[in-house]
């Protein structure tokens, strides 16, 4: 558009030659005058103009790109999701190389087709424009060259003379700083294309439903026409005005000679298909139909640094999961709304292939990244960096006998001790008692810092909260650090961090020995231990204190599945036990992933050890208890006549010598009585704890609190028939 200043100069202008001409201005020096102010003050305009060109600085705060919203395709290239700029406006600047040559040629014809030999200003087009508005008495013709375009959109102003001599100004200072491509990028850009689109790739994706790099030539043409009037051209609303707008434009690229006539045939017969698509999370009822990811989504968009991303989410996964936790969560009879979080690696490359967030938290939340209480799920972590370290190996003994270090009295969640166990029986079984034995060997803030090499970084910003409950649920962590965690045991040691962003290459650190990794993984998913659920997947469930949180994991050569239930609210339910709760929902989804036909993270044993070796919990744990009653070896005849309760054996034992410094104040020192591995009483060193015999061989044994124990066997029998 062009300024009614240039057009009204002009015509009192031509007026004052008509003038002239009748007589009415007849002084020769009256028109030695004019002649002279018709050459000097253009020379002067254009002395005028340069300087200001050099003199005025070009404002700083106009290279600031304005924000853009953030558009995410899933793995395949389908759309995901997209989310607005902060300013409301669908804005996605891309690339010149991911915009349709058809586009740039047609923008060039129809916006400026000398672009490439002016400096910023098309003198001649301003000149004819000029001649042209005073001939019409009216500014009906305009001069704007796509660099003063690319101005105004930087730095709109009113359609004034001063503003318009301003523009071109900046126009100059642009070419001078920038290059034409670079010019010609932050138009299309920039440009309104109509409602709150901005940039060709934004306009692209919302009326032709593809990328801008796929547009034909006629929807090419459709949108370089657009930004002339955007509302009123909108191809949605206006299909007839947008047509013989585009059919305006393929004529000038035909005249420029940028298409041939065979293609300006071709595309001046396409349809005009063109309509208002909203994003592609929303679903036609108006709910969302991104499946659980949005939370996930909004925190990449939130640190996004490129306007369309190509996410490693696999869409056909995130549905699967989605639906399959909230059929779980349908079917959980808690007290209180429970929610999960769901998430599927690729365990070989650590991309995120699923992460939902399901049930009442809102969109907002999202909770594959809130930590909570892990129970047992860190158990075999620990295990690993003990056998890593030689602390212990898979058959290394540790009791699973009462004990208490400073701050702790643990109890395993059956409220049951085994007595002497492998280190894979406890780690399978999930027992409290042994975890933390191994654990006060390996120490806490070693073990912290085998976690967060691992991926599990939340214990880590606070190591020193942690103690031997970081074993039992004592450390908080989110289900995308388990996963990443699990998968590292599952690549065999080596950790990557999880990726959600396709095509990136991260390297990997080892963490774990190969070897050891196939050990603890060879444990979890032992038959014995899994049972008939198991699908060629490791697995370890893990419930918080007062059943709050339950977990499990499932990990197999391709796949990685974590799952968190519980409420937002923190109350527990009876219901949420790992094994009860999680478990089915991941041992199902890592089950569909296979198709029933997993491949086992687990191929080999790993090394054999020598003769189990126990376990030493510390100085002095190695003095025994001496049992005085029963005998070692002892026979004891019951007679199956009598009642049992009047046929009890007293098991009684001494203190170990060094028993002493266990001692609060005078007291005994309390001892745990097991026959067979079953608690069956506990009383100080100077009460029997009586035991009704049931025929049979049986091992007794004694332990106190410091995890001394002693060890008899006997044999029971009933009376022969006289």
């Amino acid at each position: 558009m062009r300024s009614p200043h240039t057009g009204f100069a002009m015509g009192r202008f031509l007026q004052w030659v008509s003038l002239r001409r009748v007589g009415r201005i007849a002084p020769r020096s009256s028109a030695l005058r004019v002649c002279a102010a018709m050459t000097g003050l253009p020379a002067a305009a254009v002395v005028f103009f340069h300087a200001a060109v050099c003199v005025l600085p070009y404002p700083r705060r106009l290279d600031s790109p304005p924000p853009r919203a953030v558009w995410f395709e899933e793995r395949s290239g389908a759309d995901l999701a997209a989310f607005v700029s902060s300013d409301q406006q669908w804005r996605l600047p891309v690339s010149l190389d991911r915009i349709s040559p058809y586009l740039v040629k047609a923008v060039v014809a129809v916006e400026d087709h000398r672009f490439y030999q002016h400096g910023g200003v098309d003198w001649r087009a301003a000149i004819a424009a000029a001649v042209h508005n005073a001939a019409a008495m009216a500014p009906r013709r305009g001069a704007s060259t796509i660099t003063m375009q690319v101005q105004r959109l930087r730095d709109g102003g009113p359609r004034t003379l001063p503003y318009k001599l301003l523009q071109a100004v900046r126009a100059v200072q642009l070419e001078r700083r920038m290059t034409k491509d670079e010019i010609l990028l932050e138009y299309l850009n920039r440009a309104p294309f109509g409602g709150n689109l901005v940039g060709a790739e934004a306009a692209s994706r919302w009326y032709f439903n593809r990328p801008c790099s796929q547009l034909s030539l006629a929807q090419a043409a459709l949108l370089a026409g657009l930004p002339q009037s955007p509302n009123r051209l909108r191809p949605d609303r206006h299909p007839a005005a947008a047509r013989a707008r585009r059919d305006l434009v393929l004529q000038r690229m035909l005249q420029t000679g940028a298409i041939s006539p065979e293609e300006y045939r071709q595309a001046m017969a396409e349809p005009v298909l063109a309509a208002w698509r909203r994003p592609p999370q929303t679903c036609d009822s108006g709910g969302s139909c991104a499946d659980g990811a949005l939370p996930t989504l909004l925190h990449l968009a939130s640190r996004a640094d490129r306007p369309v991303m190509r996410t490693t989410i696999d869409a056909g996964v995130q549905r699967m999961v989605y639906l399959a936790a909230r059929r779980h969560l349908q079917s959980l009879a808690t007290g209180e709304p429970c929610s999960a979080a769901v998430v599927v690696l690729d365990t070989p490359s650590a991309c995120c292939l699923a992460a939902a967030s399901v049930g009442d938290a809102g969109l907002a939340v999202d909770l594959t990244r809130r930590p909570r209480s892990t129970g047992s799920a860190l158990k075999p972590f620990i295990y690993a960096a003990g056998f890593a370290a030689g602390i212990a190996g898979p058959s290394t003994l540790i009791d699973d006998s009462p004990v208490a270090w400073p701050d702790h009295a643990p109890v395993n969640f059956d409220h049951a001790f085994r007595g002497a166990m492998s280190a894979a029986d406890a780690l399978s079984q999930s027992r409290n008692i042994p975890a933390m034995a191994l654990l006060a060997r390996l120490g806490a803030v070693r073990a912290v810092g085998v976690l967060q090499s691992s991926g599990v970084v939340t214990p880590a910003r606070a190591p020193e909260r942690y103690g031997l409950s970081l074993a039992i649920g004592g450390a908080e962590a989110t289900a995308l650090e388990l996963a990443e965690a699990y998968a590292t045991l599952a690549r065999g040691g080596v950790h990557l961090p999880v990726t959600f962003v396709a095509g990136g290459k991260p390297e990997g650190r080892r963490v774990f020995p190969e070897p050891v990794c196939r050990q603890i993984l060879k444990i979890l998913s032992d038959r014995t231990y899994t049972g008939a659920t198991s699908t060629g997947a490791a697995w370890k469930t893990g419930t918080s204190s007062g059943r709050r949180d339950a977990w499990c994991a499932a990990v197999t050569a391709q796949y990685t599945v974590v799952v968190w239930i519980g409420n937002l609210r923190g109350r527990g339910d009876r219901l949420l036990v790992g094994q009860d709760a999680a478990a089915p929902l991941a041992l199902s989804i890592i089950a569909a992933l296979a198709g029933g036909h997993a491949e086992a993270v687990v191929q080999y044993a790993g090394p054999s050890e020598a003769a189990p070796a126990r376990l030493r919990r510390g100085p002095g744990h190695g003095q025994p208890i001496a049992i005085v009653s029963p005998a070692d070896g002892a026979q004891i005849i019951i007679d199956p006549d009598l009642p049992t309760a009047v046929q009890r054996v007293a098991l009684r034992a001494l203190p170990a010598p060094d028993a002493a410094a266990d001692r609060r104040g005078d007291s005994p020192p309390l001892l745990w009585w097991f026959v067979g591995g079953r608690l069956v009483g506990a009383a100080s060193a100077d009460m029997p704890v009586m035991w009704s015999p049931a025929p049979g061989r049986h091992e007794v044994r004694v332990v106190d609190a410091s995890g001394r124990a002693g060890t008899v066997r006997i044999s029971v029998r009933e009376a022969s028939p006289p």
